[in-house]
């Protein structure tokens, strides 16, 4: 009887997946056991048995499908990355690098996400990554399109690519290099490092190919509520103070589309200053700094 059931189970697997068309794979089975020798009851009830068998294997194939159904009728969201939505990571990556290890911590950097059409808002629910063949890196984005990136050894960078789930060209992004000296400890000897360190790291330490991505830097501008700025150091055993003029063609870079600058003043380096004389401005209008630049074409 053991051989019976073995040969039983062999052919119901067998016949199994005919069993949409139960009556054919019975019959199949009968007259497979009827060759085997075995009594007439005997095949009746392995078909009996075979029959119950496929009842119970079909029940939750039809109970499993019910989730499939009701996931497809979910609305499909595109969260999906593009590789090389901007430029080759590896060019950010060195200026970036420049900035941090030879800028001599008088820079830092800003970095946001643009409209390309000005006129229209950024896409909602923006998601950045640094990606390779092996490791996604995630890059918090936030409501304005802000966001920091990391640096990496050059080796490292050159495989890497930024990608979005903003379709391409629709942005691109903004780099800006902001001073990390406080209004009321900026001097003229300041002034001249920004300057001469900026050219430095552009024309000597960056290839040719991103210098496009740091403009020359002129000096620094000063902006505030008021034209109210000085200039003040100590020589002789005096205190000398002298009124900085306004520039009339420097404009606040954030200021608001459509809106009137804040004055400003611009102080290069070449000015005939001591290294020591020290801005000064009124507590209650502290003014702000921003680093003068030069638009050129890359060179």
């Amino acid at each position: 009887m053991h051989a019976v059931n073995t040969l039983a189970a062999r052919m119901a697997g067998f016949v199994g997946p005919l069993m949409r068309n139960r009556r054919t794979a019975l019959r199949i089975l009968a007259g497979g056991l009827y060759a085997a020798g075995l009594s007439q009851a005997a095949v009746a009830q392995v078909a009996h048995d075979a029959q119950s068998a496929q009842t119970v294997q079909s029940a939750p194939s039809s109970q499993a499908s019910a989730p499939d159904d009701a996931a497809q009728s979910l609305p499909t969201v595109q969260t999906s990355l593009q590789r090389g939505s901007f430029m080759p990571y590896k060019q950010i990556n060195q200026v970036l690098l420049a900035l941090k290890t030879d800028g001599e911590g008088l820079f830092v950097s800003r970095l946001r996400i643009r409209p390309s059409d000005k006129g229209q808002p950024l896409p909602p629910n923006i998601r950045l990554a640094l990606m390779t063949d092996e490791r996604t890196i995630n890059i918090p984005v936030d409501a304005e399109g802000r966001f920091e990136l990391p640096t990496f050894p050059k080796e490292e960078a050159k495989d890497m690519e930024l990608g979005s789930n903003v379709p391409k060209g629709t942005t691109g992004i903004q780099l800006r290099i902001d001073l990390t000296t406080p209004p009321d400890q900026l001097d003229m000897a300041t002034v001249r490092r920004v300057v001469k360190v900026g050219q430095h790291l552009r024309d000597e330490l960056l290839p040719w190919y991103v210098r496009w991505l740091v403009p020359q830097i002129d000096g620094v501008t000063v902006c505030s509520a008021r034209p109210d700025w000085q200039l003040g150091w100590a020589e002789n055993g005096q205190n000398w103070v002298l009124p900085l003029p306004a520039d009339a063609s420097a404009k606040e870079p954030d200021t608001e589309k459509d809106k009137p600058s804040r004055p400003c003043t611009v102080l290069t380096g070449q000015e005939q200053f001591p290294d020591r004389a020290r801005l000064l401005s009124p507590a209650a209008d502290q003014p702000k700094l921003y680093i003068r630049l030069r638009q050129t074409r890359p060179s």
